[in-house]
């Protein structure tokens, strides 16, 4: 027995090396003295051995020397170093026999994993070739798993054959799902690569293709390629994401016509991996997923030692069909937006760079389109119990409808419909549309999170209409910091936007859409907060120089509001003369305009309570209601309530004018006021005092009834129709006066009546859509009485005296006094008869008479309204006995008509009276 402690074989040439704890030979004594080795048992214990690779040639011709006779070996506890690989535990018997076939039987173990092994090794033959058998049989969790490889050793090192394997789970062996397989073809080993091309392999029942390729040194890497008719991705993907072994880099191609994957099928995949030093790096992957959707993929996912794991790649995704694509990640509980619009996410062709660490996954560089709009920006994703996203997306343009609900939503639903989700969203579109109005730069920049909602900032111009939201909603539907800025660049442009934006918010114009007021510009600001039901707000509005604020509180659910409302003007004349009326100054009178009332609304009820009113000479207070009445299922405004004035000045409208009144404004809606004025002001002149009057408004005709004031001590009493449903529309009015006493000259005319005290009564009709047609229409009656009053404009008491003088004076005094009687002066009077008729805008004198001391006269002729002039006739008869017959005519316009004198009657009275003389 020879032993021998820490043994080395040095490397001679063929790169194999070898060195042992221990060496124990035994050898036979007599033939060792007779000079030759019978080697009986060799034993190395603890050896390790080192084969090169590639292998060389002579590492597997060399054979023992002849002198040695059969060998027979053991190794105990021994490692094998085959150029990077490393068997450890191995436990062997090597035998050569008299045939020179070298074989060897045994256990060892790779990576944890115990095998079985048999091999044997022919002597080569005439051309250097030898034949090789080698078998594996897995033990212990390896039990059902093994290979066998039969082929040749060629002289130059190279190794070919036949090989097939086996075993109930892949996973032991590669990174695959636990699958049962088996594998059969052809191998080949040369150059320091173990391939086999053509593999017809079997995985879990399912036949496919295979390939591998196996480098040991200078590195260690295995190279996979499977093709499968169809695979189970799931199975695959927590496998082939856990990574490799660290020992052994492994790449693996696979592809399969079919996959199944999150309860649905992809096709067309293939995926190549790189798996090595605790990452796994995905060179290129692609994949037809559920909706034609096509999908590209790479990128590595990298396991750091004491760092969290974390994936950075790219991706690039195609979908023609993107809802069918969503509802398959909805089925298999990878929903990513929950319920969608019907008319959104329809199609998408994007890419983007992707990134996934622990609680988190992120879309970088997002570039492409969405439903045909341009779209940039990034997505960050936290799955998990609260799952949240955040983004930031630039679009080219956005359809806002599909994104809003249907119908107003209660304030108290948000956050209820909201609890689930946690985001924050940043969103820009050059172009927008709601409910069809374009908008151009649209911004939302918002958040959601504890069912609260917060809107940092949505902000937008349409049609040229500026508009700024901001605020919070949260629990219960509170409201904080709640904002809206409003400008644009006229009150028109507002009233236009806002039926289309917010349905029922009509502004309405009619008559006056035009005026300089509505083409000012508009600056509108609105605060809130509170709960639903108890909504405070802050509402300012810049108009021109108008400033309206209101501070009223909301109850929301209820549908009713009540607060403060104030509107200020600094010049009310001006604010009217931009509402499209003439001087208003002129009969309003100079002044700001200011106007306090606290407001309630509610049930489709507005009223204003005690509010107060002051607008140049005008000051009134009163109450007023605006109801909707249903009436015929139509929605009828009706305004109800009562005025009462200190000054209620008037407009007096322009006979001539053609300009057609507003008569749109008295279509529509309804009214019943009740008015009182203690003075009622006509060109800033009273007229009216302590007039009281119902004013009616229905079906497009306005009423004035009631009527009654007190007029120059004495009483007016009418009423007027005003019918703008008509066509043309019709006017009726009827008025009596009553002891009205005259203090001055009633109409500034050459002859007017001065003084006395009026009875008098009223018709008037007329039709017309203009001062100017109403006037020309005009027609109706009117009888007068006037006692105790005085004419001015002639001298019936210096006609007189000159009648009766005549005899003595002669004809040419008669005359002269005559005319200076006729051309001015003043004539009291007992009594003035009026009667006249009215047809056409014609006005004739009937029954016109006067009495007086110093004589009596009739008149007669008419009154041309529509050109203003006049063709009257005075026919005089002073009080003297048989009296003459004297005329005056007044004819053309009537601010400056010709007087005529008609003196033929009283020279013919001179002729006839010469006793008088």
């Amino acid at each position: 027995m020879l032993t021998a402690a820490r043994v080395t074989i040095a490397d001679d040439g063929d790169g194999v090396t070898l060195s042992a704890r221990e060496l124990r030979l035994s050898v036979a004594l007599g033939p060792l003295i007779a000079g030759r080795v019978d080697a009986q048992e060799l034993v190395l214990h603890g050896p390790v051995i080192h084969l090169p690779w590639p292998p060389r040639a002579s590492s597997f011709t060399a054979r023992p020397p002849a002198w040695l006779g059969a060998l027979s070996a053991r190794v105990e506890d021994g490692t094998l170093i085959v150029g990077a690989l490393v068997f450890t535990g191995i436990n062997a018997v090597l035998q050569t026999a008299d045939t020179g076939t070298l074989s060897a039987d045994g256990t060892g173990a790779r990576d944890g994993l115990a095998w079985h092994f048999n091999a044997r090794l022919a002597r080569p033959g005439g051309d250097g070739a030898a034949g090789l058998d080698i078998a594996l049989d897995g033990q212990g969790k390896m039990a059902g798993t093994g290979g066998r490889f039969t082929g040749q050793l060629a002289a130059g090192g190279e190794i070919a054959g036949q090989v097939v394997a086996y075993g109930p789970d892949l996973s032991l062996l590669l990174a695959t799902p636990k699958l049962p397989f088996r594998a059969e073809g052809r191998l080949l080993a040369s150059g320091g690569l173990l391939a086999a091309e053509e593999l017809a392999v079997e995985l879990g029942g399912s036949p496919g293709r295979a390939a591998f390729a196996l480098r040991v040194a200078p590195v260690q890497r295995l190279d996979v390629a499977l093709t499968a008719s169809r695979i189970d991705l799931d199975a695959w993907l927590p496998v082939l994401l856990r990574g490799p072994a660290p020992s052994l880099p492994m790449g693996l191609d696979l592809s399969a016509e079919a996959a199944g994957l999150a309860g649905g099928t992809i096709g067309r995949l293939r995926a190549a991996f790189d798996l090595r030093d605790g990452a796994v790096e995905l060179r290129d992957g692609s994949a037809v997923l559920p909706g034609q959707a096509q999908l590209r993929l790479s990128g590595q996912l990298a396991r750091p030692p004491g760092e969290h794991p974390h994936a950075d790649g790219r991706a690039r995704l195609t979908a023609p069909d993107l809802r069918t694509t969503l509802a398959w990640l909805d089925a298999a509980g990878l929903s990513l937006f929950g319920p969608l619009p019907a008319n959104v996410l329809r199609s998408a062709e994007l890419s983007a760079r992707l990134t996934a660490e622990p609680g988190q996954g992120a879309l970088d560089d997002l570039a492409g389109r969405v439903d045909g709009s341009a779209l940039t920006g990034h997505v960050t994703l936290r799955p998990g119990v609260h799952p949240s996203v955040e983004a930031a997306l630039v679009l080219d343009r956005l359809a806002l409808d599909p994104w809003l609900p249907g119908r107003p939503l209660p304030l108290a639903e948000i956050p209820r419909l909201l609890g689930g989700l946690d985001a924050d969203l940043q969103v820009q579109a050059k172009r927008a549309t709601l409910r069809g109005v374009p908008m151009d730069a649209f911004s939302l920049d918002g958040a959601v999170h504890d069912g609260q909602l917060t809107l940092r900032l949505a902000d937008a111009t349409a049609l040229s209409v500026h508009l700024s939201l901001s605020g919070t909603v949260g629990e219960g539907g509170r409201i904080g910091e709640g904002r809206l800025d409003v400008a644009a660049p006229s009150a028109r442009a507002l009233a236009a936007l806002l039926p289309d934006l917010m349905p029922g918010a009509a502004i309405g114009l009619p008559g006056v859409g035009a005026a300089a007021l509505w083409r000012s510009p508009v600056a509108v600001q609105v605060l809130a907060s509170g709960p639903p039901d108890a909504l405070e707000v802050r509402l300012g509005a810049d108009l021109a120089d108008a400033r309206l604020e209101a501070q009223p509180v909301f109850n929301l659910p209820g549908g009713s509001w009540a607060g403060p409302v104030t509107l200020r003007h600094p010049g009310a004349p001006r604010l009217l003369e931009t509402l499209g009326l003439t001087n208003p100054a002129a009969w309003l009178g100079d002044g700001s305009l200011s106007l306090v009332s606290q407001v309630v609304a509610g049930a489709g009820r507005i009223a204003a309570d005690n509010f107060d009113l002051t607008a140049g000479s005008l000051h009134a207070t009163g109450q007023l209601v605006l109801e909707h009445d249903l009436a015929e299922g139509r929605d009828v405004p009706r305004l109800s309530g009562r005025v009462t004035a200190e000054t209620l000045p008037l407009p007096l409208p322009y006979a001539g004018s053609p300009d057609p009144w507003p008569m749109d404004l008295l279509r529509g809606w309804q009214a019943a006021v009740h008015v009182e004025a203690g003075q009622v002001l006509a060109g800033q002149s009273p007229i009216l005092g302590q007039a009281v009057a119902d004013l009616r408004l229905g079906d497009g005709v306005l009423a004035i009834d009631k009527l009654s004031a007190k007029l120059a001590d004495g009483t007016f009493t009418g009423s007027a129709t005003l019918d703008a449903a008509a066509t043309p529309p019709a006017l009726r009015a009827i008025a009596a006066l009553s002891a009205v006493h005259l203090s001055d000259r009633l109409a500034d005319m050459q002859v007017d009546l001065a003084a006395g005290t009026v009875d008098a009564h009223v018709l008037l009709t007329a039709a017309g859509y203009s001062p100017a047609a109403l006037v020309a229409t005009l027609g109706g009656t009117l009888t007068a009485t006037v006692h105790g009053g005085v004419l001015a404009g002639i001298d019936l008491a210096q006609i007189a005296d000159a009648v009766r003088a005549a005899p003595a004076n002669g004809a040419a005094k008669l005359d002269a006094s005559l005319r200076n009687a006729l051309s001015g002066g003043s004539t009291g009077f007992e009594t003035l008869s009026i009667a006249a008729q009215a047809s056409g805008g014609s006005v004739t004198l009937g029954a016109t008479t006067l009495t007086s001391d110093n004589g009596g006269a009739d008149f007669s002729g008419s009154i041309d309204l529509p050109r203003g002039e006049l063709d009257l006739r005075m026919l005089l008869r002073p009080a003297v006995s048989d009296p003459p017959d004297i005329g005056l005519r007044l004819t053309g316009p009537a601010s400056a008509p010709r007087r005529t004198p008609e003196l033929a009657g009283a020279n013919r009275w001179l002729a006839e009276h010469p006793a008088a003389q």
